[in-house]
């Protein structure tokens, strides 16, 4: 059994509450939509996530501006920090990081967040987290696996001797596309079946069953 040298985390949902109000933040961006496309491009993204969306109807605008997406993002930004403000990491979060660079793992974050939101909820997350790779860095997140693959590759490890923990089966996709192990946790709104189905290789209650299986790989 190969060792595990690194864990790639979720944000939202795996090491902290999931407050966001997905409705509201899609049904802003397509108010901000509305100023620069007709209802038909709109209607065309109603099957993609939301950072998909903008980015789709972002190619449809003049490419001579970025102002709608630009204003899109800003206003992502703002309704998730509004969201996160008052929430705190799960109370378990810190001790799991800490007990993992003990056993010198490598440890980081991709999120369809930002850093913004990041630090209003863990504003000492560098002292715990070696690298993070957010929406800002790349429109190609989760499910796609080139943010995994930019997570590892800046963390110095091979995508084989990674595992992708998060709470929503495009984790998992992420995973299994780069050839990653990949763990489901229960704390946000997926269910045991949903991860059994996109092929989980372990689902967990909550990420703390992450260092037994750190031990058992590195046996």
């Amino acid at each position: 059994m190969p060792s595990i040298r690194a864990v790639i985390f979720d944000f939202d949902g795996t090491l902290t509450p999931l407050t966001l109000d997905f409705s509201l933040l899609r049904s802003r961006v397509e108010d901000l939509a509305r100023e620069y496309v007709d209802q038909r491009a709109i209607d065309r993204q109603r099957d993609q996530y939301i950072i998909e969306m903008v980015h789709a109807i972002h190619d449809e605008i003049d490419q001579g501006t970025s102002a709608f997406r630009d204003r899109a993002f800003r206003e992502l930004d703002r309704l998730e920090i509004e969201a996160s403000r008052n929430k705190e990491l799960y109370p378990y979060t810190r001790g799991v990081l800490i007990r993992l660079k003990s056993r010198d793992v490598r440890i980081g974050i991709i999120t369809r967040s930002s850093v913004p939101v990041i630090h209003t909820i863990f504003p000492d997350v560098f002292d715990y987290i070696d690298h993070i790779v957010t929406r800002d860095d790349t429109r190609y997140v989760k499910p796609d696996p080139r943010q995994l693959y930019m997570a590892v590759t800046a963390l110095g490890v091979r995508a084989e001797d990674a595992i992708i923990v998060g709470d929503h089966p495009t984790d998992i996709a992420a995973g299994r596309a780069l050839g990653s192990l990949s763990a489901g946790v229960l704390t946000g709104r997926s269910n045991a079946g949903q991860f059994r189905d996109a092929g989980a290789d372990y689902i967990f209650d909550d990420i703390r069953s992450i260092v037994d299986i750190i031990e058992q790989h590195g046996k």
